[in-house]
């Protein structure tokens, strides 16, 4: 049994608390890290408490500076991240202890003390459970960061990992008044230049027996003004086509590489495919990344033996 509450023990034991997320931050990410940061400025507003990372996400528009002597005097609690190659800050390492809580696979126990749920729809979802077995005021700053962490990462509970623990974890942070509808149209409005470059994605798409996907040259979003990882996230686009089984974008980079973010259907893993090739993440949605021409033809060839 999982001692959840060593995690309390340790945020109360800490003057200084520093909080990291996953490089190129999605909103379970970004919203996990922000939610914590206001549940313990609001519980322990006598605590230094730093959100920290070198990328912004746009709808999390900002991150703290602090200086490596604060770091190092700090409790570090990493957020949505599996390994520690992928923390958005290696200067977690200096701290006097770390908390790893996450909910990918359990690859990597890098922090001092390491909790994983593997079943929760989206780290924000087991964040909230365990802030709410504390016995502690859920404030709505927070909850609007939690919530909005939910709706992301399960696309409004339309994902194979969403359960009735999702919906459960919603109506707790709902219970704090937040703007329900306000919040999901801040997650999920588009832009006139996203709403463009998803009209061009769809006639890029090549689908092949169930696998579809697409390939994209740098100058393919360029043109449209977006990133690559922007280009990438608009996989969920691909999401619901009946005839889909596995759906893919590949973005290549300027040093000619290509990066990717896998999703399928619930029948069809694609998390082991990407460990294959240096990248992991959930069963039914993963990421790739540095890819060769070889190694995307091979990833391909994978993914199609795997829809067969």
């Amino acid at each position: 049994m999982i001692d959840l509450n060593k995690i309390l023990e340790k945020i109360e034991e800490a003057d200084i608390i520093t909080i990291f997320r996953h490089v190129r931050p999605d909103g379970d990410a970004a919203g996990s890290q922000l939610g914590l940061k206001e549940w313990i400025k609001y519980n322990y507003p006598q605590k230094e408490v730093y959100a920290l990372g070198n990328e912004v996400f746009d709808t999390y528009p900002y991150v703290d500076e602090v200086d490596d002597e604060t770091v190092a005097e700090s409790l570090a609690i990493i957020l949505d991240t599996s390994n520690r190659e992928r923390v958005d800050d290696t200067r977690y390492t200096l701290a006097r202890e770390s908390i790893k809580i996450d909910h990918h696979p359990a690859v990597d126990d890098f922090a001092t003390y390491n909790y994983v749920d593997e079943d929760a729809g989206a780290l924000c979802e087991y964040l909230t459970l365990i802030l709410d077995g504390f016995d502690k005021p859920m404030p709505k700053s927070a909850a609007k960061y939690l919530y909005s962490g939910i709706l992301t990462d399960t696309l409004s509970f339309r994902t194979a990992s969403t359960n009735k623990r999702s919906l459960k974890t919603a109506s707790i942070l709902a219970d704090t008044d937040i703007d329900i509808y306000d919040i999901t149209e801040n997650i999920f409005k588009q832009s006139e230049k996203i709403f463009n470059f998803r009209t061009y994605l769809r006639t890029k798409i090549v689908n092949e027996d169930g696998l579809a996907y697409v390939i994209f040259e740098d100058e393919d979003y360029i043109k449209y003004q977006i990133s690559d990882s922007v280009a990438r996230f608009q996989v969920a686009e691909m999401n619901g086509v009946e005839s889909y089984k596995i759906w893919c974008i590949f973005t290549k980079n300027k040093e000619g590489r290509y990066d990717g973010s896998l999703r399928s259907k619930k029948a069809y893993r694609v998390n082991d495919i990407a460990e294959h090739f240096g990248g992991g993440g959930h069963v039914n949605a993963a990421g790739v990344k540095d890819l060769s021409e070889d190694d995307l033809k091979v990833i391909l060839k994978e993914l199609k033996d795997r829809v067969k």
